[in-house]
């Protein structure tokens, strides 16, 4: 499941505006333009698996833990299995 959202006007709040539900086999996309997304598996039985690529890499991120206030983001390394197609 991939909620996507962006800054609702004039607040500190993010809007979610897209909430999609991927099966097997299906791809999605985003880059920094097209907002901020949360990725979660909706099912509390069935597994699930996500690969997310990032071109270039990147040593940190943003998330927010709270919607309601964007403007308090918190940052996050990141660990790579891969960089560059050697493993680490």
């Amino acid at each position: 499941e991939e909620n996507r959202y962006s800054n609702e006007n004039g607040t500190d709040r993010l809007q979610c505006y897209s909430d999609k539900t991927y099966q097997e086999g299906q791809l999605a996309f985003i880059e920094d333009s097209m907002g901020y997304h949360k990725v979660g598996n909706p099912s509390d039985t069935v597994p699930a698996v996500t690969m997310h690529l990032y071109s270039p890499p990147f040593q940190a991120c943003k998330i927010w833990l709270d919607p309601e206030h964007a403007s308090r983001p918190s940052r996050s390394c990141v660990c790579y299995y891969s960089e560059y197609g050697k493993k680490h």
